[in-house]
């Protein structure tokens, strides 16, 4: 759903300067034809949309004046805790399986070695115990 944004001065500005004729510069003899006018907006609407939190290419006219307009918010990105990223390393069975054994089978809730959710894990992982064959 879209919501409405409001551009500054500057901004309203900038999008005017670009519809003024501009003519093409030249380098040490090198031609240059900056941007289109086109290439040029798009760019303004690409930065407005980092900086003002929107998607650029969903934005349409608002009824309040020219320094309003609509268009898609984009999704709020929630920095993932320190306990999130540590999870994200585990991301395979054999993975998961593996610290476990590297903490010698003890968690909070106790040893794990003959829990049978934790036996029920091994299994699904495709992996063995020494003196118990669990196939997969």
């Amino acid at each position: 759903m879209k919501q409405e944004f409001e551009m500054t001065k500057e901004q309203l500005q900038a999008i005017y300067d670009i519809s003024r004729n501009q003519m093409p510069v030249m380098f040490v003899g090198v031609w240059t034809g900056m941007e289109s006018k086109q290439e040029q907006a798009n760019l303004l609407w690409k930065k407005m949309g980092d900086d003002m939190g929107f998607v650029w290419d969903s934005v349409e006219g608002s009824s309040k004046g020219n320094r309003f307009f609509l268009a898609t918010p984009k999704p709020k990105v929630i920095p993932k805790t320190r306990i999130e990223i540590e999870m994200d390393k585990y991301d395979t069975l054999e993975k998961i399986i593996a610290q476990l054994e590297k903490c010698d089978y003890e968690a909070e809730g106790g040893i794990l070695k003959n829990n049978v959710a934790f036996l029920s894990l091994r299994r699904m992982a495709g992996m063995e115990w020494d003196d118990v064959k669990l196939k997969r």
